[in-house]
């Protein structure tokens, strides 16, 4: 075992008999209630039906739960189709870049199959979002990634982590867990580049399943590279970086545990996009868009790489063909929130994204990268700072700036807020007698003696018609 795994194994197999850090059951209830409104708006998307279609052709009587589907699957099919709904909208939390509780469904599907209490995984659930942070500040931050063509692996590990706490594993069962999660499944940047797919909704699904299947593949003896890190041919020669500075794993930063260091989305969108939409829905009233000569939105290095056309993609960021390059192209997102004053779920129907009435104004929109909210931005807790400026046709300019954006860790929804957002995605998907069993269950997660209560309400739901 190299170095960087061992690193990584202690901390997991350490934190199986860890008492429950300070604030974790809060932060875990909010996050989970986060990302189970976020599948039920997307029980109907396409990935959600193939998902459900492929989980659907196995069963087990002692497996998994699915939002939508009848009869219990493998926790692998599970952790898939529950990941991609969460995941759908891109309404999920962020941390320091990417989605966390991407990871949180493979948790959840193992913890349903070994009957484990909420506070149990609570427990593996923390551990998986410590160790995705360490990995991104201990090195692989999301620049170097995109620079090496690299997605996003971090969540892979992390997915792993908790997997391997909730089936307590050994060190070196975990040891043979992280190998096994690594060396298939680093995936490629083209994932978020260009003409967005479908893919772009599954792919940390894809690598959560595939965590989860690498711990119970090491459960039962399967060994993996003993080196998957730092030996000939592994990870570090093939991205040509230096091995990973793991050693805050599992330390708060300024006060914070990495779950309590992620924000949520007020709206569905990256969440570079975040504060600009709410700028932008301020200064709607200031002026009629028939008077915008021109819009410019300014963000760090990364916002404008992510949705903002840096990366070589201004083309389709500004002319979006699919729900997924609208979620993530800047143009779109201000021009809606001018022209409609909101981003919602039906902010990304086929008819909206294709309607050319928005062209004209998301050709008037520039956006740049500022070096000083660059420098803002950077730093352990990411303020995503922005600012938009309207220049009007008379010369006139009115400009907004906004800090972290509503449900950054510095600017959090609070309970009444994360309510609101649960009712908007649970009133599409089921009635509000049933909305209110859902949220009590959610409230009470940490209490629970075994989560099957919970996880048999995915399977009550009722999908909508195609």
């Amino acid at each position: 075992m190299d170095n960087t795994s061992r690193r990584i194994a202690d901390y997991a197999v350490a934190m199986q008999t860890a008492p429950l850090p300070g604030g974790s059951a809060d932060a875990v209830t909010r996050h989970l209630i986060d990302s189970v409104a976020c599948a039920f708006g997307a029980l109907g998307a396409r990935p959600a039906r193939v998902a459900r279609t492929i989980a659907g052709t196995a069963s087990s009587s002692a497996g998994a739960s699915v939002f939508g589907l009848a009869q219990p699957t493998t926790p692998e099919y599970a952790t898939f189709a529950n990941t991609v709904m969460v995941r759908y909208l891109d309404y999920n939390d962020t941390g320091n870049g990417g989605h966390p509780s991407d990871m949180m469904s493979g948790v959840l599907a193992l913890g349903e199959a070994r009957g484990a209490s909420g506070a149990e995984v609570i427990l593996a659930i923390h551990a998986a979002y410590e160790t995705y942070a360490a990995i991104r500040r201990g090195g692989l931050y999301g620049n170097l990634l995109r620079n090496k063509h690299v997605d996003q692996i971090y969540a892979t590990l992390g997915a792993v982590v908790g997997a391997g706490v909730i089936l307590g594993l050994d060190h070196e069962r975990m040891g043979h867990a992280i190998a096994l999660a690594l060396t298939p499944n680093i995936p490629m940047r083209v994932t978020r580049t260009g003409l967005i797919s479908d893919w772009k909704g599954c792919a940390t699904a894809h690598g959560t399943m595939n965590a989860v299947f690498a711990a119970r593949l090491a459960e039962q003896g399967l060994t993996g590279p003993d080196r998957p890190f730092e030996g000939l041919a592994a990870f570090y020669q093939m991205l040509g970086i230096p091995p990973l500075d793991l050693s805050t794993l599992g330390e708060t930063r300024k006060g914070l545990s990495a779950l309590q260091s992620t924000g949520l989305k007020y709206y569905p969108a990256d969440y570079n996009g975040q504060g600009p939409i709410a700028l932008a829905q301020a200064l709607r009233s200031e002026a009629a868009l028939d008077d915008i000569d021109q819009i410019t939105v300014a963000v760090h290095w990364g916002g404008l790489h992510a949705i903002g056309g840096g990366a070589g993609d201004h083309d389709e960021k500004w002319d979006p063909q699919t729900r997924e390059v609208a979620d993530h192209s800047m143009a779109y997102l201000v021009a809606v929130a001018l022209v409609d004053g909101d981003v919602t779920v039906d902010s990304f129907s086929e008819a909206r994204i294709s309607d050319p009435a928005l062209r004209p104004l998301m050709q008037k929109i520039v956006v740049i990268d500022d070096p000083e909210l660059t420098a803002e931005h950077a730093g352990e807790l990411p303020r995503w700072p922005s600012r938009v400026e309207l220049v009007l046709k008379d010369g006139r300019r009115l400009g907004r700036a906004s800090g972290p954006p509503k449900g950054h860790p510095l600017n959090p929804m609070d309970d009444h807020e994360l309510e609101a957002k649960f009712w908007r995605m649970a009133d599409r998907a089921l009635p509000r007698e049933q909305g209110r069993i859902w949220l009590e269950t959610l409230w009470s997660f940490a209490g629970l003696d075994d989560i099957r209560p919970l996880m048999s309400l995915y399977r009550s739901l009722a999908v909508p018609a195609a």
